[in-house]
């Protein structure tokens, strides 16, 4: 193995025989290394002068537990389809790399691989399978500095805490937990934990599996990940409690794909992304599937900013017991999109997509295939302080408006509000006046206005104004106060409710002319103006002339009613919002 070293070479002890866990048990004397060999190889004791390809190293048994812990060597360690039955320790060793791709590692109370602020360019565990019983996790990587970190295909296991402890590991690239990664655990720490920990490019889980019967599936709170982070691909997470399946609050991103992944929490979130920090797009698509409990939400954004997209279509959100999807006072400064088969099912005592105070900067398309609650239709959504720009895609303004009035909670101004000044922008000012007619028919139906005198009020210039915004109903009222006055002048007049006005009054008097009961009419149905029929055609103190004399006063007071009513409306003063 020295003389390999020297040269470079990989020692390759399987040949090409099948390697299995069946066969590593069976390995003998003749397949086996020890531990001690590979310390004094690295501190560069035996291999005097080592080749730049390092330690190369295939289908061995290691016996004894590699020790490198503070080891500092130019020496890069590569073993791959090798059994480690006690592990490696390399704690605050600096290494130029370490591969142990394909391998077996295992120990019954500390961390299979214990690397703790290792410091190397790479590690690679590839396709590895890493199992132990330690509170430290399977793998140990907290405060350990490294150029990349690839661990795509490798299985890790332990019953007694995380799979993988990275609690604040920094990663210069990127990290790969992809292509059929597996991580179990157990404990609030999580499966998979990298709280605090500092990426410089994409963290890659794509087709992963992190499961934690007992906490979070992935643990990553105040994560840092300057380049994209991608849960996608069938990415599957199963977590339990409050912590989440993913926990990622406080996490700073450079961008979240969700694409295809399923989280699952039967006692707390699925997604816990309270505060998170998204520099680009999030995108939850393509099948993206998220099952939770609790009054928070299956999946919780809420106080969050993205800086790009929101896309959230072709899913399905889940939560029996709470919100399904909540945004509140969430931002975005580009477009969201709650639609494409976007299906939402809420219940208990909050309502399914809570999107109060979320602001978005573009548009917003809105259409789900299914929105339901499963304990009460109105609360379907809460959308009060919901801003955005332009005019809502995907749904209409009728069923929009029908949502707001039968899908949420209770009533609130600023939805409509919102609407109808998108709708002023567009300069559809009928839209703007049948929204804010609907806003007032909403607050007087949904016992918003308090006081008897005010919902009497509104309901009044409901019937005659359109709420303020239909003023040319008063001018109907006006104009019927107007027709009804002259036929009864006109009916009435022709007995003898009116007649000519003489001079002597000993005078026979004699019935007025159509053109003067007209005048009459004219005189009673209009305010501030005279005909001057009045002056020679008058009421008679006979029954007719009685009737037309009250019905004067009555008239004269709804002509003065309708016409005040209609200078209101028209100037505003009767509106409200």
């Amino acid at each position: 193995m020295v003389e390999h070293v020297e040269r470079g070479e990989l020692l390759d002890l399987a040949g090409v025989h099948p390697i299995s866990e069946a066969t590593e048990r069976e390995w003998d004397e003749s397949r086996t290394v020890r531990a001690q060999v590979v310390r004094e190889i690295m501190r560069g004791r035996l291999a005097l002068d080592p080749d730049p390809h390092g330690l190369r190293l295939r289908g061995a048994r290691i016996a004894g537990r590699v020790d490198l812990e503070n080891v500092t060597s130019l020496v890069w360690l590569e073993l791959r389809d090798c059994l480690l039955d006690e592990g490696l320790n390399a704690c605050d060793a600096h290494l130029p790399g370490l591969t142990l791709e394909g391998c077996r590692l295992s120990h019954p109370s500390e961390p299979a691989l214990d690397a703790g602020r290792l410091v190397a360019a790479m590690l690679n565990s590839a396709h590895a399978t890493i199992s132990a019983h330690s509170k430290r996790g399977a793998i140990h990587l907290s405060g350990a500095r490294l150029g990349l970190l690839d661990c795509g295909g490798a299985r890790l296991y332990n019953d007694s805490g995380p799979a993988l402890e990275a609690d604040s590991l920094q990663v210069e690239r990127e990290v790969f937990l992809r292509d059929g990664f597996e991580a179990i655990g157990v404990g609030p720490r999580g499966a998979l934990c990298l709280r605090a920990a500092h990426l410089g490019g994409a963290l890659d889980c794509a087709g992963a599996r992190v499961r934690n019967e007992s906490g979070p599936g992935l643990e990553a709170r105040v994560l840092y990940a300057g380049n994209a982070v991608f849960l996608r691909g069938g990415f599957e997470a199963i977590g339990v409690g409050e912590g989440g399946a993913v926990r990622l609050i406080g996490a700073h991103l450079g961008s979240l794909d969700c694409a295809e992944a399923r989280l699952r929490n039967d006692s707390g979130p699925a997604l816990e992304a309270g505060g998170v920090r998204v520099d680009s797009n999030v995108f939850l698509r393509d099948g993206f599937e998220a099952i939770g409990a609790g009054e928070g939400g299956a999946v919780r954004l809420s106080g969050g900013h993205f800086g790009g997209q929101f896309a959230c279509v072709c899913v399905r959100l889940r939560n029996d017991t709470g919100i399904a999807l909540n945004a509140y006072r969430l931002q975005v400064d580009d477009n969201v999109f709650l639609s494409d088969g976007f299906q939402a099912t809420g219940g208990g005592g909050g309502v399914t997509i809570l999107l109060v105070g979320l602001r978005v900067g573009g548009f917003l398309a809105f259409n789900p295939k299914r929105l339901v609650h499963h304990n009460d239709p109105l609360r379907r959504l809460d959308a009060d302080g919901l801003v955005y720009s332009g005019l809502l895609k995907g749904i209409d303004t009728k069923s929009w408006l029908q949502l707001l009035r039968e899908g949420t909670p209770a009533y609130a101004a600023q939805p409509y509000q919102q609407l109808a000044a998108a709708h002023r922008a567009a300069g559809h000012e009928h839209e703007v006046r049948r929204i804010l007619i609907e806003q007032r028919r909403a607050q007087l139906d949904r016992h918003a206005l308090k006081g008897r005198a005010e919902r009497t009020w509104a309901r009044l210039t409901g019937l005659i104004l359109g709420y303020g915004y239909q003023p040319w109903r008063a001018l109907i009222g006006l104009l019927s106060t107007l027709v009804a006055a002259a036929i009864l002048t006109v009916v009435l007049g022709a007995g003898s409710g009116l007649a000519q006005v003489h001079t002597p009054p000993d005078s026979t008097a004699s019935a007025c002319t159509l053109v003067d009961r007209i005048g009459v009419g004219l005189d009673l149905g209009t305010p501030l103006i005279s005909t001057g029929a009045r002056a020679h055609c008058d009421y008679t103190n006979t029954a007719a002339g009685e009737i037309l004399t009250v019905s004067s006063w009555v008239l004269r007071l709804l002509a003065w009613a309708f016409a005040t009513l209609f200078i209101a409306g028209f100037t505003g003063a009767v509106r409200k919002s």
